[in-house]
């Protein structure tokens, strides 16, 4: 039978036709069959932007020497450009880590959590970094000094216990923070960083019971202006929502919206998405204004994640209890992170969206237990140390390996086999590259080529200004690869498959940038008859 197809195949002549790179991203959502031919069943370390995807950067250490892991950052805002301040929790103790180099003596010592939640807070007179673990006391930073907070707190028969506060979060300058094993949550005064604390206790508005998750603010423009809202968020998978300016006067504030929403991954299940808050659960990555329209049944209509829905409800299944969900904004980069803890304390992936289009990527080879922009640059804790990523042609020295298998599609031909004989891939890239390509037939799920394991010489380019003329070579990111290269398959419909390798040689200290770009392919094939 097979035989008898190649003959058919070999008496019609060669037809090319053009593939788009998967500038669509990652779709672990629409069935093979009916996947748009822009969109990939793989895309691992390939950021899809639009018109070209490109093989994301790696990291390096930053910070060193840490005896445990690295389990929080937190960055205290500073005024002005490169003000920030960055700060890491490892074992039993907080320690500087802005400046590069070996850690030193902890700021902040003999603490019981390396696990801690965070928020920037202006007064009248300074701007404090306000942080809270649930085991210790809340500690916060000047921009010159640690100090350990004064928070007390009682109502009735109630009497606050500071070393128990879980999250804390800030709302019409007032800070409110959230209490372990409880649905307690306290207030403080407006501007106040200290002192007396007012109760909110959400036991009569969560029917399903259980503990608060988390807490946090976002913003909605309502008639008459923009809104800010307090969201609580309970273990049960309730986020209960408040608006107003004090708690403790009933004319000044009411309950909005007690919502039933996926169970939260993580303390860490809230991002502020620009005005839009963004509710980390088991049924995916939920914008709370969406969620205040409809019922649960339909989150994964309006979920962020919907076209990741299977991939990232496997992984809720999977990895819940783990430590590390996390998510963090990289305005500059134009990304949304999503951290997956595969392992406690150990191996993890992101899930990565394009902000911009929307489009989906993972990452791996990032073993990230938490994240932080600090001076617009991202960094992330790791086993020993603090790593600065986005940053060079290597992933501290190993090799970064970039994957796309790509949606099938049948080039216009539906119905006719066809014999795929060579493709071209266009890269713009200044580098040498051997890449593996080749050509998956019929929904078969195959590696292909043999894949090199280092296949991109990398370049060490001049900067302009600053280096002398005809010493290196110049960048040039109009630099277009497209050679032709045999491939193999005989199939009713195709899917490209790329890998790279991308692991440049370290030089002065640092691992220099390898930028690759895939644009596009050509296809070369013959077809036979219809089925």
């Amino acid at each position: 039978m097979r035989r008898a197809a190649q003959q058919i195949v070999r008496q019609q002549r060669s037809i090319g036709a053009r593939i788009p790179a998967p500038v669509g991203g990652w779709d672990a959502q629409s069935p093979l069959s009916a996947m748009p031919a822009d969109c990939a069943v793989v895309l691992d370390n390939w950021i899809p932007r639009a018109g070209y995807v490109e093989a994301r950067r790696g990291f390096q250490s930053h910070v060193t020497g840490f005896s445990a892991p690295v389990q929080s950052l937190l960055v205290y805002r500073g005024a002005g450009p490169g003000a920030d301040k960055l700060f890491a929790a490892a074992g039993t103790a907080i320690y500087d880590a802005s400046t590069a180099g070996a850690v030193g003596a902890g700021v902040v010592t003999g603490l019981n959590s390396a696990q801690w939640q965070y928020v920037n807070f202006a007064t009248n007179g300074a701007t404090h970094l306000v942080c809270v673990s649930g085991a210790d006391a809340p500690r916060r930073y000047d921009g010159t000094t640690w100090t350990t907070c004064g928070i007390t707190g009682t109502s009735g028969a109630v009497t606050l216990d500071q070393t128990k506060l879980i999250d804390v979060t800030v709302m019409n300058s007032r800070i409110f923070l959230g209490e372990k094993n409880s649905l307690r949550v306290w207030f403080l005064a407006s501007l106040a960083v200290d002192g007396a604390a007012g109760l909110l206790d959400l036991g009569s508005v969560a029917d399903r019971g259980g503990t608060l998750q988390g807490i946090g603010t976002w913003s909605l423009e309502v008639a008459g202006g923009v809104t800010q809202f307090f969201v609580a968020v309970t273990d049960q998978g309730q986020a209960i929502i408040y608006q107003g300016s004090d708690p403790s006067d009933a004319t000044k504030w009411a309950l909005v919206a007690v919502l039933n929403v996926g169970k939260p991954l993580g303390r860490r299940c809230l991002l502020k998405y620009g005005a839009e808050m963004v509710l980390l659960t088991a049924d995916g990555a939920i914008p709370l204004s969406q969620a205040m329209k409809i019922d649960r049944s339909q989150s994964e209509n309006i979920a962020i994640t919907a076209k990741l829905q299977q991939a990232w409800a496997q992984s809720a299944r999977d990895y819940i209890s783990n430590f590390g969900w996390e998510a963090c904004l990289y305005p500059a980069g134009q990304l949304a992170i999503y951290n997956v803890p595969v392992t406690q304390l150990g191996t993890s992936y992101q899930y990565v969206q394009n902000v911009q289009t929307g489009s989906w990527c993972r990452f791996t080879g990032v073993n990230a237990f938490c994240w932080g922009i600090a001076n617009d640059r991202p960094y992330f804790g790791a086993a020993s140390s603090v790593c600065r990523w986005d940053v060079g042609g290597a992933d501290n020295g190993m090799p970064i390996t970039c994957d796309i298998r790509q949606a099938y599609t049948d080039l216009g031909a539906s119905g006719r086999l066809k014999q795929f004989q060579m493709m071209r891939p266009l890269f713009r890239t200044p580098n040498t590259i051997t890449a593996s390509i080749d050509m998956a037939v019929d929904y078969a799920d195959v590696l292909g080529a043999t894949f090199p394991s280092t296949n991109v010489a990398a370049t060490t380019f001049g900067v302009w200004d600053t280096t002398l003329w005809d010493v290196p070579l110049w960048y040039d990111d109009n630099t277009v690869i497209a050679n032709w290269i045999s491939t193999t398959g005989i199939g009713y419909v195709g899917a490209p498959r790329v890998r790279i390798v991308i692991q440049s040689a370290l030089t002065n200290g640092a691992y220099p940038e390898v930028p690759v770009q895939l644009l596009s392919y050509d296809a070369l094939y013959t077809v036979g008859g219809q089925v």
